[in-house]
C-alpha cells in the first residue's frame, strides 16, 4: 500500500515539472540559477575557512573535523525542531488527508507517507546549505568519489533519526491532547526551540577554533578538540564514519555506519507500531474547531470609532487585522524568534574585536547595512505578506467600499511601529556598545528611521505587485519571485544608502585625524540630494505599481 502513495507523489511531481510552460518555466529556471550561484559563493567560503583550517600545523585535521562535528550537531537540531512544526502540519492538517483518510488505504502505510513527507520537508533545505561544506571538506582532504558517496549513504538515515524526534513528539501530543489548538501551543514549542539552538549556538563562541590563542593553555585547546561532541547523538555517529573513510579505519566507518542504520530502521519501525493506535485518535481530535467565547464590551477600535466618526475606516480595518494577528500563534509567536535575533545580533557586536574608537565608529556606521538586512528579512515573514495574508477573503474587502490604497495604508501602519522600534532598538544600542562617536551615532540613527520607513513601503508595495492569495503557507510567500525581488530591492536600496553617506563619513573622519577644510559643503549637498532622490524613488516606484495592480486585481 506505501508503495502506492509513492508511485502517488512521483507523478505529482512529473506532472509539475511537465506543465512548467512560458514565463513559469522562465522564472523557474532563474531562481534555480540564483540558487546555484548562492551555493557556488557558500563552496568557495566553505573551502577557504577549511583550507585555512587544514593549514594549522599539527591540529589542522583535528580543527576541521571539530567544525564538521559542530555542523551536523547544529543540522541535527535544526531539523529536529523544524519537524516539530512541520509534522502537525503534514500529519494532522494537510489539505489531502482527508481523501487519503477516505480512500481504502491502511492506517500506518498513510502515516508512514506523512512522517517521510515530514522528514523530507523539514530536512532538504538545511542538506542543501551543508552541501557545499561536504564538498569543501572533500576537496580539502584530497577524497575520492567514494567519501560523496558514503555521505549520502549516511546523511539518510541521520535526518530521519532527527525527523522522528518531530513525528514522534506530535504524534503523542495530539493522542494526549486531540484538540487543534494542541497545534499553536507546538507552533510557540517550536519558535521557543528554534530560538534557543540559535542563541546557544552563537554562545558557545565558534569562533575559538579559529582564535586558539583565545583559550590560556594550549593543552587545554587540544583537549577541547579532541573531545567528542555530542557522543550520543548521531551527528557525533556521521562524524567519526565521516573521519574512519580517509584513514581507512573500515572497521570504524561500517561500526558507526551500522548503528545509524539500526537506530532509524528501529525507530521508524517502533513508529510504524505505534501509529496503530493513536494516529486515528489525534487526526479526529484535530479536525475540531475552538469555541469562540464573545464579549459584550465595546473593544478599543470601537470606542475610538465611536468617538472619532472619521477614523471609523482604518479602525475596522485595524480591528480586522489585530485579531487575525491575536488568534493565530504563527504570528505572535515569531517575537520569540525576532528576540533571539536581536540578543544574538547585539552579543555579535559587542565580541567584536575592536581597539581604537575610530574603527567602532566606523563599524557602527557600516552596521547601517546590518540593521538594514534584519530589517529586511523581518519584513519579508510581516510586511511582503500582508496583502497575500488576505487570502480567499480578499474579496471582502473588494466589494466593501474601502479603496486599494486604503487598504495599503492600513497595513503599512501596521507594520511600521514595529520596523522602526526594531531598527532603533539595533542602532541605539549598537552605538552604545560599541561606543561611537557623536556624530556617526546620530547619522546612523537618523538613517535607520528612514530606511525603517522606506522598507515597509517597499514591502506592502511589492507585496501588492507580486500577490498570491491562493497561498496555503506563509513560506511560500518568502520564497516566492516577489519575495526575492523585495529582498533584492531592500539590498540594493540599502547598499547605494550606505554608499551615499560614505562621503560624510569619510570628511567627518579627515576632520578628526586633523585635515584642514576636510568638509565640501558641495559634496554634502551632493550627498543629500542624492539620498532624498534615492528615498523619494523607493517609497513612490514600488507603492505606486503595487497599488495600481491592486487596483486591477479581480478575484
Amino acid at each position: 500500500m506505501l508503495n502506492v502513495l509513492f508511485k502517488r507523489k512521483a507523478r505529482t511531481f512529473a506532472n509539475t515539472l511537465k506543465a512548467l510552460r512560458g514565463w513559469t518555466l522562465a522564472k523557474n529556471l532563474m531562481f534555480l540559477s540564483v540558487g546555484g550561484l548562492m551555493l557556488l559563493a557558500l563552496y568557495g567560503g566553505f573551502w577557504r575557512l577549511l583550507n585555512y583550517l587544514e593549514g594549522v600545523q599539527l591540529i589542522g585535521p583535528m580543527l576541521s573535523w571539530k567544525l564538521t562535528s559542530m555542523v551536523l550537531l547544529i543540522t541535527f537540531s535544526m531539523v529536529i525542531v523544524s519537524s516539530i512544526i512541520i509534522s502537525m502540519t503534514t500529519l494532522y492538517y494537510a489539505s489531502d488527508l482527508k481523501f487519503l483518510f477516505s480512500c481504502p488505504i491502511d492506517l500506518r502505510s498513510l502515516f508512514m507517507d506523512k512522517a517521510l513527507e515530514t522528514v523530507f520537508y523539514s530536512s532538504w533545505t538545511l542538506l542543501l546549505v551543508i552541501l557545499p561544506y561536504i564538498a569543501a571538506l572533500g576537496r580539502v582532504k584530497g577524497l575520492d568519489a567514494g567519501f560523496y558517496f558514503s555521505y549520502a549513504l549516511l546523511i539518510v538515515p541521520f535526518v530521519m533519526l532527527a525527523g522522528s524526534f518531530g513525528i514522534v513528539f506530535s504524534m503523542l501530543v495530539m493522542y494526549a491532547f486531540p484538540s487543534s489548538r494542541t497545534r499553536d501551543i507546538t507552533w510557540l514549542l517550536g519558535s521557543v526551540s528554534v530560538a534557543f539552538v540559535y542563541v546557544a549556538f552563537r554562545f558557545s563562541k565558534p569562533e575559538v577554533l579559529l582564535r586558539p590563542d583565545s583559550l590560556e593553555v594550549v593543552a587545554q585547546y587540544i583537549q577541547y578538540l579532541q573531545s567528542p561532541t555530542a557522543p550520543w547523538l548521531p551527528s557525533w555517529w556521521v562524524t567519526k564514519a565521516m573521519a574512519s573513510y580517509p584513514a581507512g579505519d573500515w572497521g570504524a566507518f561500517f561500526f558507526y555506519a551500522g548503528v545509524l542504520i539500526a537506530a532509524a530502521f528501529a525507530v521508524y519501525a517502533g513508529m510504524y507500531f505505534l501509529s496503530g493506535f493513536v494516529y486515528a485518535k489525534g487526526f479526529s481530535g484535530a479536525q475540531s474547531a475552538p469555541k469562540f467565547r464573545g464579549s459584550e464590551r465595546l473593544l478599543p477600535e470601537q470606542r475610538l470609532a465611536l468617538k472619532y466618526g472619521g477614523l471609523r475606516l482604518p479602525l475596522t480595518l485595524y480591528w480586522k487585522d489585530r485579531l487575525l494577528l491575536q488568534r493565530d500563534p504563527r504570528y505572535w509567536s515569531q517575537l520569540i524568534l525576532i528576540a533571539a535575533l536581536i540578543v544574538v545580533y547585539l552579543f555579535s557586536i559587542r565580541q567584536l574585536p575592536l581597539d581604537s574608537r575610530e574603527i567602532k565608529s566606523l563599524v557602527s556606521f557600516l552596521n547601517i547595512g546590518v540593521a538594514g538586512f534584519v530589517m529586511a528579512a523581518i519584513g519579508l515573514r510581516f510586511t511582503f505578506p500582508a496583502i497575500s495574508l488576505e487570502g480567499a477573503s480578499f474579496w471582502l474587502l473588494k466589494a466593501a467600499p474601502v479603496t486599494a490604497a486604503q487598504i495599503m495604508k492600513e497595513k503599512l501602519l501596521l507594520s511600521l511601529l514595529p520596523s522602526i522600534t526594531i531598527g532603533a532598538v539595533l542602532i541605539t544600542f549598537s552605538n552604545h556598545l560599541l561606543n561611537a562617536d557623536f556624530f556617526v551615532s546620530a547619522l546612523s540613527t537618523f538613517t535607520i528611521l528612514i530606511a525603517a520607513v522606506t522598507v515597509s513601503v517597499m514591502g506592502i508595495g511589492l507585496g501588492a505587485l507580486f500577490p498570491d492569495f491562493k497561498v496555503e503557507n506563509i513560506h511560500q510567500l518568502e520564497s516566492s519571485y516577489g519575495g526575492f525581488i523585495y529582498m533584492a530591492c531592500a539590498m540594493g536600496y540599502l547598499g547605494l544608502v550606505v554608499a551615499v553617506e560614505a562621503w560624510p563619513v569619510q570628511m567627518h573622519f579627515a576632520r578628526r585625524f586633523g585635515l584642514a577644510h576636510a568638509w565640501d559643503w558641495r559634496g554634502l549637498a551632493l550627498c543629500a540630494g542624492t539620498f532624498a532622490a534615492l528615498n523619494a524613488a523607493a517609497l513612490i516606484i514600488p507603492w505606486k505599481l503595487g497599488l495600481r495592480n491592486l487596483e486591477r486585481y479581480e478575484i
